[in-house]
């Protein structure tokens, strides 16, 4: 260490060596300066969660995509008060734990009916037509307040097509029910679409909610995605309405996970999640069984199954589940959403509650971080930009603040009242990393210069 004194200030510098995890931080800060994505970084759940804007994420019901690199998130804007359910939100990110707000890439016009309640959906991308193709529900649930001049409509697929992953999508119609599906079979309510390995492309939905014979169907959509084109499978459900139906390709099998009706009677509420898998798509299907949680909970921690989306990259791959958390409207919990890694037990999916765990996307790891119940929300920074983006490169934080140096001890020239102020940091030449601060209203006397090692 070496002090100096400044006699016409009445001020002390201080120079100190860094330790190796400064360097680190410091080194950090430089990457992601420069647009490196970090290794690891936090996802919380129990909070609200910001994007590069410092505005919450408005995006519910929606899904996780990716395309190139970066990944998209797609979901219904619930805005407070919009009762017309009018905006579909994008947001992107290279990390899955900040996020950059792209733009409302569908909003319905006031008068339009072409879509009313804009959650489940999904963004698939079609090779042949080079399109990205948007598939949603077509419905105004029979528990929401009417519009006036707009009439219920029974539930159909509505498909929006767009050129890019986060550009405007147009409203290209609905289909209603397609041929092969069981006589007296009513409408489509929550659905969710699945890509195939070879390229074929399905929906899969809950029907007859509100009625005995209820049942999840999976539907199989033209070559270009726009249009149902035969029922392939139904999956009567008996006893329990099932919501939030998705499907992902695992361990060589089908799996199809469903949410429960909401516990304790809205169907806004959490509610358990039940999967059932298949060798192929047109079944059979196994029984539904619930998905255990650690600790238990009856109501998958006061959320709805939402995806299921595999993380994959360079290192090994995971499952991110996704839930909803409808605490606009429950008022319950915090935050919007929960996104957890998805645990095995032998060949059972468990999922265990973590306020906070890290994410390493390019990797495709993940490791838990304990954390209390209540962390700070995420900080609202910008993802990084594109390689070919001509937007101008903005710093980011990756990760929680740590104190690296407290009010320094300066023996005889240390004093209460001291104050840490201005400081700048470099690399010398022998590789290590220095500080220089400017320490106030130190113990010092007029003209005299300590050094100290």
């Amino acid at each position: 260490m070496r002090n100096q004194t400044n006699p016409e200030k009445g001020e002390l510098s201080m120079k100190v060596r860094l330790d190796n995890r400064f360097t680190s931080m410091a080194m950090a800060l430089l990457l992601i300066g420069a647009g490196a994505v970090a290794d690891s970084v936090p996802v919380r759940n129990d909070t609200v969660w910001k994007d590069d804007r410092d505005q919450e994420i408005m995006c519910q019901g929606g899904n996780l995509c990716k395309f190139g690199d970066t990944f998209y998130f797609y979901g219904w804007g619930d805005y407070p008060g919009d009762n017309r359910k009018d905006t579909i939100t994008c947001y992107s990110s290279r990390d899955l734990a900040y996020w950059k707000f792209e733009r409302h890439v569908y909003t319905r016009d006031m008068t339009d009916l072409t879509l009313i309640v804009p959650d489940r959906l999904h963004v698939i991308y079609n090779a042949a037509t080079k399109k990205y193709v948007m598939i949603g529900k077509h419905i105004l649930p029979v528990d929401d307040p009417p519009i006036p001049g707009q009439p219920r409509v029974t539930g159909g697929v509505s498909f929006f097509t767009s050129d890019t992953p986060a550009g405007t999508f147009t409203y290209l119609g609905h289909e209603m029910l397609p041929t092969g599906a069981s006589p007296g079979t009513d409408y489509h309510r929550d659905l969710a679409a699945f890509q195939d390995g070879d390229g074929t492309a399905y929906v899969v939905s809950s029907h007859d909610q509100h009625k005995p014979n209820r049942n999840i169907m999976i539907t199989r959509l033209t070559p270009d995605y726009l249009k149902v084109d035969r029922a392939i499978c139904e999956i009567p459900l008996t006893g329990v309405a099932r919501e939030a139906p998705y499907i992902i390709k695992l361990k060589g099998k089908y799996w199809l996970f469903v949410s429960g009706h909401g516990v304790g009677g809205s169907a806004w509420n959490g509610s358990p999640t039940s999967y059932t898998t298949a060798e192929k798509l047109e079944g059979p299907w196994t029984p539904f069984k619930k998905v255990e949680c650690e600790p238990a909970t009856k109501d998958c921690f006061n959320a709805q199954t939402d995806f299921l989306f595999e993380v994959k990259g360079s290192a090994g791959s995971f499952v991110l589940w996704g839930g909803d958390r409808w605490s606009q409207r429950t008022k319950l919990g915090i935050g919007k959403n929960v996104w957890l890694p998805l645990h095995w037990k032998g060949d059972e999916p468990l999922l265990k509650w973590y306020p906070t765990w890290n994410v390493d996307a390019a990797a495709g790891t993940w490791t838990a971080e304990p954390k209390a119940t209540g962390t700070p929300p995420i900080s609202a920074v910008p993802a990084a930009p594109e390689a070919t983006s001509t937007a101008p490169l903005m710093p980011r934080i990756a990760g929680d603040w740590w104190m690296v140096a407290g009010d320094p001890d300066l023996g005889d020239l240390t004093d209460p009242k001291q104050q840490p102020v201005d400081f700048s940091i470099w690399q010398a030449a022998d590789g290590t990393w220095q500080l220089w601060s400017c320490i106030r209203i130190a113990k010092l006397e007029w003209g005299t210069q300590k050094e100290a090692r």
